[in-house]
């Protein structure tokens, strides 16, 4: 008998959107002999908002806002074999779904999960009926709720419906590392005592019997590094009751161990956890870990085995032009692969646990990772001033935040957990709760910091229990936080008076259509950050100003720039579109804005070299200032083949040695101009960049 299979359960299904108003919602769909025949078919990941979740302010449909939320069918039907099921357990693991999900096996309910962004798996062993066809159906609803987090319509982005996340079928044997702990992998890899010589693996693993006869079990572990050299090796033995559950220890050493160090070397090890009876595997897991330190200093900042480390980086919502929260991993790796590309060392995942894919991509590039649950704005939906939280909220919200930490444990990537973001209610009830999942997130895992993303900064906000926090402030956008330039001097004052622990800034940023630009721009006239006027060139010299900021001031242990890609936002329209927040610094079809080349030179060594604002295409016959961005010691600027000047990087301003500027420029009017830019490097490399602008 094989010990363990898992396949992809993605393909052939059918799906309906169950309306309300077209009286579908209570429709039997589960049962074993409706008629789906006129169904869609469709692939997972699917979502159903993939269109109308960024289409704006088009009308109101089923659940209180500008997109359906509400309940989704999907029907599979598939052949369970004696020859490969008979005596096995067999689970349906779901990635995600949001928000609730039923699973029917057959017309009989296998299980209700609610939560819209953790895996989970259901164990359908005695549901399924082999060597015949089986229907599996699912229920799945997005509707608001006021117990689910983020509750009500909190948290300024669509949240999409649907099996939205990969599915799939795992068959093990009746004795079994566990699959039902939470969605996780039942196996914590926990290094501990590092030092250059050696380090302590704590191995735990979580064993189900499933069977009806007492057993004794052997579990082996086996270490390898990332060359797949084993690297260490051992195992124990323990007793375990039928139709229980139990847990060992193994603790391996390993010499000289290579250290998760980062973007600079992410290295890894994989430890394969095997369990034999009679000397005979009947199950097998193999799990990725990498041994690291870290610690982070209120004034000094953020330490990764023991060195200093700028963390700078971005926001990150999973959504992708071409099918919304459906995602693939290949979508999946191009964004990451931008992040690296700019320079980013860290990634905020928000506001809710993101795809598996995503967290093995960060361990594998060396990036990293503030995570959260979704405890968005809101914990309570009454609007009394009481602020009651309903019924069920804090029972989700642990599980939530219990499935984040266990699913996630063993990435070494995961440097803080977030409990919540931007709350602004408070109460003693509320207050408790986030005590009480403070406390719980501390007693999953003693080794990370625990921390929440804060823009009330007065009061009890203030006092909220965390090791680390995050400020969320947009200087320089909204109007009520104040000009970029005054962003530094409001962070000292907050350190210096408000907060002594560790901060970070976990939000700024501004938005930016690429269509629009405007020379000299007043930002208190001319921006309106709810409206139209969204100029790219402001957002870009808007970032210039708060980093020359945030880069000398050290006790910061995070910068996030809000954010990453343009984002599905359904109920706004600003800038040049609808159903879209435009802070990215790169737009949600995936085009770098001018911003994005900014960072990308001051944070990635590679040699670069950007001309801003070649969409502005026509330009009065006086350029006030070309702007180019390049990590290069020298550039010169050609306007229709003659040059205008070279500017060295040591005559720049310390602060903005990446910023070229050429002031009081003239180009022809009526005709096409060819501007081009030479980057000049002290090993000898010369890179060009050109752009084309017609006179006004």
């Amino acid at each position: 008998m094989a010990s363990r299979t898992t396949k992809s359960f993605n393909d052939d299904w059918k799906f309906l959107k169950l309306a309300k108003k077209n009286g579908l919602s209570g429709l039997a769909m589960e049962t074993a002999d409706f008629d789906d025949s006129n169904w869609e078919r469709v692939s997972l990941p699917h979502t159903w908002n993939d269109k109308d979740g960024c289409s704006g302010c088009t009308g109101i449909d089923e659940g209180g806002e500008h997109y359906y939320r509400g309940m989704g069918g999907y029907r599979k039907t598939f052949h369970f074999s004696k020859e490969e099921f008979l005596g096995r357990r067999i689970f349906l693991e779901f990635e995600g779904a949001n928000t609730v999900a039923e699973l029917f096996v057959n017309g009989i309910s296998a299980g209700v999960h609610k939560g819209g962004y953790a895996a989970f798996r259901f164990d359908i062993t005695e549901l399924v009926k082999l060597d015949e066809d089986n229907i599996i159906a699912v229920k799945v609803n997005n509707a608001p709720t006021d117990y689910i987090a983020p509750i009500t319509n909190q948290g300024d982005f669509t949240k999409m419906g649907g099996l939205y996340r990969d599915v799939n079928l795992i068959a093990v044997s009746p004795v079994h590392i566990d699959l039902m702990d939470y969605g996780a992998a039942g196996i914590y890899c926990t290094p501990q005592y590092i030092t250059d010589e050696h380090a302590d693996i704590q191995l735990l693993v979580k064993i189900a019997n499933d069977s009806a006869v007492d057993g004794r079990v052997t579990v082996k572990a086996e270490i390898k590094g990332s060359a797949g050299n084993i690297a260490a090796e051992g195992e124990t033995a323990c007793d375990i009751f039928a139709g229980e559950k139990t847990k060992t220890e193994l603790i391996l050493k390993l010499k000289t161990p290579v250290l998760w160090d980062g973007t600079k070397n992410p290295s890894l090890y994989s430890t394969k956890i095997s369990l034999l009876q009679e000397g005979k595997s009947v199950d097998e897991y193999t799990q990725t870990f990498g041994v690291r330190t870290y610690h982070i200093d209120p004034e000094a900042g953020f330490f990764l085995n023991g060195k200093y480390l700028d963390l700078h980086g971005v926001n990150y919502h999973q959504d992708s032009f071409e099918n919304g929260w459906a995602m693939t991993n290949a979508q999946r790796e191009r964004d990451y692969n931008m992040m690296l590309d700019m320079g980013c060392n860290t990634v905020r995942m928000a506001h809710y646990q993101h795809n598996r894919h995503e967290y093995d991509l960060c361990d594998k590039l060396g990036i990293a990772v503030w995570t959260e649950i979704g405890i968005v704005n809101k914990m309570a939906a009454d609007e009394t001033g009481e602020w009651k939280i309903a019924d069920g909220f804090k029972e989700n919200a642990r599980q939530q935040l219990t499935e984040l930490i266990r699913q996630n444990y063993n990435h070494p990537s995961v440097i803080v957990w977030g409990i919540s973001n931007e709350l602004f209610q408070m109460s003693d009830e509320i207050f408790d709760t986030y005590t009480e999942l403070n406390a719980l997130a501390n007693a999953e895992d003693e080794t990370r910091r625990i921390t929440f993303a804060d823009a009330q900064f007065w009061g009890r906000f203030l006092e909220l229990p965390a090791d680390v926090v995050g400020c969320n402030r947009y200087f320089g956008w909204y109007k009520e936080a104040g000009p970029a330039e005054k962003f530094g001097e409001w962070l000292d004052d907050y350190h210096r008076e408000k907060e002594t622990r560790p901060v970070c800034v976990s939000e700024y940023g501004g938005g930016a259509a690429i269509s629009q630009h405007k020379d000299n721009i007043d930002w208190e006239k001319e921006i309106d950050p709810w409206g139209e006027r969204h100029y790219e060139n402001y957002q870009s010299a808007m970032h210039e100003i708060i980093w020359a900021q945030f880069s000398k001031r050290r006790y910061l242990w995070g910068k996030y720039v809000w954010c990453m890609f343009d984002f599905a936002s359904d109920g706004r329209k600003e800038g040049d579109t609808e159903g879209q927040n435009d802070k990215g610094l790169v737009t949600r079809k995936r085009v770098p804005k001018d911003s994005f080349y900014f960072y990308k030179s001051v944070w990635n060594g590679a040699p670069m070299l950007h001309i801003t604002e070649k969409r502005f295409g026509k330009r009065p016959a006086r350029i006030p200032r070309i702007k180019v961005y390049s990590n290069a010691e020298r550039v010169e600027l050609f306007v229709n083949g003659k040059s205008a000047g070279m500017v060295a990087q040591k005559s720049l301003d310390p602060l903005f040695t990446t910023v070229f500027v050429w002031e009081n420029v003239f180009i022809h009017v009526g005709e096409n101009n060819r501007i081009k830019a030479a980057a000049y490097f002290s090993d000898g490399r010369i890179l060009e960049d050109t752009a084309v602008w017609i006179g006004e």
